[in-house]
């Protein structure tokens, strides 16, 4: 497949700890995997490491994507203060940021152009690569798309874990408020671009078949792949639960 060029100018924000027991394995499986199947769309690299600067053999890592290297404090948000203190600093003049979490890997070439096209098609707002309705109905920010802009309206820093992950499905997460002001909220995958009634029909999405559907694979797919068959059962009701 040829390189796809896009109008938007767009940023990754990959979010790594510094110190963290699986960051060397982690970053490696990232890379590695991302030149296997590259993006197929122009982007810049922002490696975000919390907890500090990353050592130098984790660092020589991402030098074949040349990336910009942007330290920090591992603060109680965790990945989520990366991405809003990213969106106000290194990343505020880009129109589309991607907000990677550390296990986030790669399974197919042309995963960003995915989300690209779904922009495109919808404009500006929030696309992730993942969806449940467990515990409530959200988009996983394990892997997501919006702008830096975006990001910047939310006013509520989480203080702790609780509210780290009430950002990510709570009553009054982030996507509830990006659809609340009028922005379009969606699931991409390989074969659509969903909204919220349909975010758990495609087949072989998070927790349900193959999934390789989803356009990345993370940590929450690996588990997935990794437990027993009553388990998966298990996830895969919770997460295609009545929509809450």
């Amino acid at each position: 497949m040829e390189k796809r060029l896009s109008r938007v100018k767009i940023v990754l924000c990959y979010c790594c700890v510094t110190g963290g027991p699986k960051t060397a394995d982690l970053a490696a499986r990232f890379v590695s995997t991302y030149h296997a199947w590259p993006p197929l769309v122009d982007h810049d690299t922002l490696i975000v490491s919390n907890g500090g600067p990353l050592p130098n053999e984790i660092a020589t890592l991402f030098a074949p994507l040349k990336p910009q290297f942007w330290p920090r404090p591992n603060d109680p948000a965790w990945d989520i203060g990366a991405y809003l203190d990213a969106a106000k600093g290194p990343a505020k003049n880009y129109d589309m940021m991607l907000c990677f979490g550390e296990s986030v890997h790669f399974h197919r070439a042309g995963w960003l152009a995915r989300f690209v096209e779904a922009w495109a098609a919808a404009g500006p707002g929030m696309y992730g690569a993942f969806a449940s309705n467990y515990p409530l109905g959200h988009l996983n920010t394990t892997a997501f798309v919006c702008s830096p802009g975006l990001l910047r309206w939310w006013e509520m820093r989480p203080r702790n874990k609780k509210e780290r992950y009430a950002w990510e499905h709570g009553e009054h997460a982030f996507w509830r408020l990006a659809r609340a002001k009028g922005f379009p909220v969606r699931m991409v995958t390989w074969d659509g671009s969903w909204a919220l009634s349909a975010w758990r029909t495609p087949e072989n999405i998070l927790w349900k078949g193959n999934q390789k559907n989803c356009l990345v694979w993370a940590n929450h797919t690996d588990r997935y792949f990794e437990a027993p068959e009553r388990t998966k059962r298990l996830w895969e009701a919770r997460a295609n639960q009545p929509f809450r």
